[in-house]
């Protein structure tokens, strides 16, 4: 038996929240990526910043080649700037 139209607009709007649901589950599991790999990367540039370690031995430890730490530290020191100016308080009062 067909299924009539209220039938019909129930299921469409079940999909469509649903659909919602997992888009909006997936913007959150991709940002929650993003703050892993930059706390890992802060992390990182951290301890070669500080002295604790030389940028070879922080490949060595995390088995990575030295020019992909060379970009990602590029790539980090530049994100937690603009989340540094990001969240400087509004000076214009």
């Amino acid at each position: 038996m067909p299924k009539s139209e209220a039938e019909k607009a129930t299921e469409a709007e079940r999909i469509e929240k649903a659909k919602e649901r997992l888009a909006a589950s997936k913007v959150t599991r991709d940002q929650r990526k993003d703050d892993a790999e930059f706390d890992f990367w802060s992390g990182v540039a951290a301890a070669i910043d500080s002295g604790e370690l030389k940028q070879t031995e922080a490949c060595d430890a995390i088995g990575y080649k030295r020019e992909y730490v060379r970009r990602q530290l590029i790539e980090v020191r530049a994100k937690a700037e603009v989340r540094a100016k990001d969240q400087a308080p509004d000076s214009t009062d």
